[in-house]
Formats: C-alpha cells, sequence, structure tokens
C-alpha cells in the first residue's frame, strides 16, 4: 500500500497509467494537465492541480510524462516548489537530452531519479491509458544521480506496487541501449509500412498477422516518435549502420543462394527469439 503523495504532470498514455495504478496502489494522485479536456471522468481518484506550483508542493513523488520537449520547461517551474525530500522521475524513452539540464535545476532542491517504464501501445492519450500497463513490464531505473539507497528504494517500491519489475541502468547505457531495442524497431516497422505502400500498394488488401505484428508499431504518434528518434539520433545512427551492414551480408547470402548460411542465420533468429524473456 503506498504511503506518500502521488504527482503526476501529462495525463497521455503513461502519466495517466501511473495515475491509474497509483490509485489502485494506494497512493494519493494528484496530476496536472493544461487542457481543458475532461480528465477528471477517466481519473476520478485522482485530484487535479490548478498549477505545477500546487502539484509540486503536495507531492512526495513526482513523474513528468509529457513529451521530451516539454520536461525541461516543467522542472524549471516545479524546481522552485518541490521539497527537499521530494522524488522527481522523468519517464521519457531518451534521458540524454534532458538529464543534464534536469541535474542542475533540481541539484540541492530534491531528488532526481530518471525512470522508464518498457510498457506502452501503438495507441496514445488518456483513452488508451490502463490501469494495468506495468504489470509484469521492466522498468528502466537510472540512479545516476542519487546514491541514497533509501530515496531510491522508495521510488522502486513504487514500481514494484504497480506490478513492474526494476532495472537498473546508467543513463547513457539506457539511451545505448533503448536504440536498438525500441527506437530501431519502430523506424524498422514505419520502413517496413511505406516500403509495401510504395512498391506493393495491391499486397495491402491481402496481409496476414506477420505484417501486422511487424507493422503495429509503425501506427503510434508520428509527432512524438519524431522527437523521440531525434532525440537519439547518435545512437540510432549506429545501429542503423549496423543493420545496413547486416542488411547487406543477408543480400549477399540470397544473391548466392547460399542455403547453409541462410539456415544457420534464421536457426539463430529463431533460438534467440525463443529465448527472450517475457
Amino acid at each position: 500500500m503506498g504511503s506518500l503523495s502521488l504527482g503526476v504532470v501529462g495525463t497521455g498514455l503513461i502519466g495517466g497509467s501511473i495515475a491509474l495504478a497509483g490509485s489502485r496502489a494506494g497512493y494519493r494522485v494528484t496530476f496536472y494537465e493544461p487542457a481543458k479536456s475532461p480528465v477528471e471522468t477517466v481519473l476520478s481518484g485522482a485530484v487535479r492541480a490548478g498549477s505545477l506550483d500546487e502539484l509540486a508542493g503536495s507531492s512526495d513523488l513526482i513523474f513528468i510524462a509529457t513529451p521530451i520537449s516539454s520536461i525541461a520547461s516543467v522542472a524549471d517551474h516545479l524546481a522552485p516548489c518541490v521539497k527537499a525530500s521530494t522524488i522527481v522521475s522523468d519517464v521519457a524513452s531518451v534521458k540524454g537530452p534532458v538529464f543534464n539540464h534536469l541535474s542542475e535545476i533540481l541539484k540541492d532542491r530534491c531528488f532526481y531519479i530518471p525512470s522508464h517504464p518498457m510498457a506502452g501501445s501503438e495507441k496514445s492519450g488518456l483513452e488508451a491509458a490502463r490501469v494495468n500497463l506495468f504489470e509484469n513490464a521492466v522498468t528502466i531505473i537510472s540512479p545516476d544521480l542519487c546514491p541514497d539507497k533509501v530515496v531510491l528504494e522508495r521510488l522502486t517500491k513504487f514500481w514494484r506496487e504497480v506490478g513492474s519489475i526494476p532495472l537498473f541502468l546508467d543513463v547513457p547505457t539506457h539511451d545505448r541501449l533503448m536504440a536498438a531495442v525500441s527506437h530501431l524497431p519502430h523506424l524498422l516497422a514505419a520502413i517496413l509500412m511505406m516500403h509495401v505502400v510504395k512498391f506493393a500498394p495491391d499486397g495491402l488488401a491481402c496481409v496476414g498477422n506477420g505484417f501486422r505484428d511487424s507493422t503495429r508499431i509503425a501506427a503510434g504518434s508520428p509527432e512524438l516518435w519524431k522527437e523521440i528518434l531525434l532525440a537519439n539520433r547518435s545512437d540510432l545512427l549506429t545501429n542503423l549502420y549496423r543493420f545496413r551492414d547486416t542488411l547487406n551480408e543477408t543480400i549477399d547470402v540470397l544473391e548466392a543462394s547460399d542455403v547453409k548460411s541462410l539456415q544457420a542465420f534464421l536457426d539463430a533468429a529463431k533460438r534467440s527469439r525463443d529465448n527472450l524473456i517475457g
């Protein structure tokens, strides 16, 4: 049962799900959403703050769940009003572009511990939020600036209470791995979708589950993913260059009708996929 006051800035898929899951876990939830939409109809167990100042003053644990481009300005507004014991955590898919700014602006004011739940959907907005979104999903926590194990456990405890599995990674490692397992797959799904649209549009009338599964994430918010891909541009490009090399090797195998190499490649891919955790 949670014993802290939880503040959520931004009520999209992730922020809304944090609020819902936090309420279910027993936290007193306050949220801030500048849009005039009737958020309360979904977040019926939470209180709407009239300002970021109000939310900061009443929260022990604050999640910034806005697009990457808004995180710094939100932190700027929160910083003068947070309590010294408060934990602030952004849940961005890329940490590098905001980490230095938030570490400076929140330094000596509160505790800043980035986290990133590996849960989501191709759908976006509060209407897609779910109370069980984080159940059995890994949440990456980056304790780079928090040597205090008691404070770190407060954040870790929250993620456990909403059903998540904590994993600790420093910020550079987080961004490097996300480029490979999250950002590259999204871009490849978009490339595959547009490849078929351009070169085999008639095939869209007869696609099966394989194509639908492979391209599902391409239906995610273009505005959101544009920010994510550009924010992690360097690590993403490294993975794209490596993927291009693998693609060229595969082309060589097919051009040579190299049955043995093709079989070995597909066998290795199947073993790796079968061993994938979860």
